[in-house]
């Protein structure tokens, strides 16, 4: 792994534990297991705000998709699994369609 940084954080105890226990069942050492858990926690995160973002008008659908580091048709399917209506119409899909054969 490069361009590691080395820090330094506090956490309780039951997450220090829940990092033991996982270090133990997944066979990798603590930091590994930090690194890990940390990532995909950033991976939610970024998904989790994306979507509010969207929801809130701060982001396009397509800002909203680079902010989640996913494919606008993830993000697309992320906001159906959610429950969230897209502001994109039929009407676009098919224009972008023609244009997509045209271009291809």
């Amino acid at each position: 792994m490069d361009n590691l940084k080395a820090t330094a954080l506090q956490v309780g105890h039951p997450t220090l534990e829940y990092i033991d226990l996982l270090s133990k069942m997944l066979k990798l050492d603590r930091s590994a297991v930090f690194r890990m858990v940390l990532q995909e926690g950033i991976e939610v995160d970024r998904k989790k705000r994306a979507l509010e973002s969207y929801v809130q008008g701060k982001f396009t659908l397509e800002q909203a998709a680079q902010f989640a580091q996913i494919y606008l048709g993830e993000f697309l399917e992320l906001m159906r699994e959610q429950g969230i209506e897209s502001n994109v119409t039929l009407e676009m899909v098919k224009k972008a369609e023609k244009y997509l054969k045209k271009a291809g």
